[in-house]
């Protein structure tokens, strides 16, 4: 199962970026209004760590690829296959949230060039994590043909999109500078997650989808991974609660993200890690 690292390091990476520029925006689309000229540096950075983050989700997909080389053919079959619609709007969510930067870096924003790039930039994204969760859901693999895993995936995306986006805004404009409260709904998020994966996770979640019985030797190492995964976001909301209960957000605290939400932000992300581990584990593949 652990060889399927490339594509849980890819969906994880690649969701974290989406879910980070979808959840910045998302105060500023609400109120109608850019971020201003005290949310420059901010804005440009995390666009940044945005773009970075999407270019080594991309990089860890080639190590999936048998021969790299030929990944451009990928997107030939538009019209038919999620892989290549999966390509062809990570290219494009990369591509726009590269054009949002560059016109916030060389010029002061405008409505006029910059509302297109960021709307463009969202859809992008927000078809790239669609594609991505419909390419799974395959007719002959019951486990993952069922509302958990688009829900799975969105949800993965909005989880880490707040818990980075708290962590990068503490980090350059100092706590308590965003009007939403991401702590807060962070962890709302979170234990959502957790009880989603208690209840609907394939297998092993109490109302799950079991697969028929297969004549594959078993492999206990899925349930495992849901396991660490509960645990690890457990304890990554127990942390956002200290952290809120400490009051970390508050705006008299000096910049920087503090031992707790560090904590949280390890925590979530290995949870979210070890969650994509065990989808990947609920289709046994033939041993090597």
């Amino acid at each position: 199962m652990l060889k399927e690292w490339p594509l849980a390091a890819f969906t994880v990476l690649g969701q974290t970026a989406v879910g980070v520029h979808l959840v910045f925006h998302l105060p500023f689309i609400v109120r109608g209004r850019l971020p201003g000229s005290g949310w420059r540096f901010t804005w440009i950075a995390l666009l940044a760590v945005v773009a970075a983050l999407t270019a080594a989700a991309a990089l860890a997909s080639f190590f999936h690829i048998s021969h790299p080389l030929r990944a451009r053919y990928a997107l030939r079959n538009l019209r038919t296959s999620w892989l290549s619609r999966e390509i062809l709007f990570e290219l494009l969510f990369g591509a726009f949230v590269a054009l949002e930067g560059w016109l916030a870096y060389v010029r002061p924003a405008s409505r006029a060039s910059l509302w297109p790039a960021i709307g463009a930039a969202s859809l992008a994204g927000l078809l790239f994590i669609a594609s991505m969760a419909r390419l799974y859901m395959l007719p002959a693999l019951p486990a993952w043909r069922n509302a958990y895993t688009p829900l799975s995936f969105f949800l993965t995306t909005l989880v880490l999109g707040a818990v980075g986006t708290e962590v990068a805004v503490r980090a350059l404009a100092g706590p308590g500078a965003f009007d939403l409260n991401l702590t807060g709904a962070a962890l709302v998020l979170v234990a959502a997650e957790v009880l989603f994966a208690l209840l609907w996770a394939p297998r092993h979640g109490l109302l799950g989808v079991r697969p028929a019985p297969s004549l594959r030797p078993h492999d206990d190492s899925p349930r495992r991974f849901h396991r660490a995964r509960i645990v690890l976001l457990a304890l990554g909301s127990a942390f956002l609660a200290l952290d809120l209960a400490t009051g970390g957000g508050d705006i008299m605290k000096e910049k920087g993200i503090g031992l707790a939400l560090f904590l949280v932000f390890v925590l979530v992300s290995a949870g979210e890690l070890a969650g994509r581990f065990h989808f990947y584990g609920l289709v046994a593949r033939p041993r090597a």
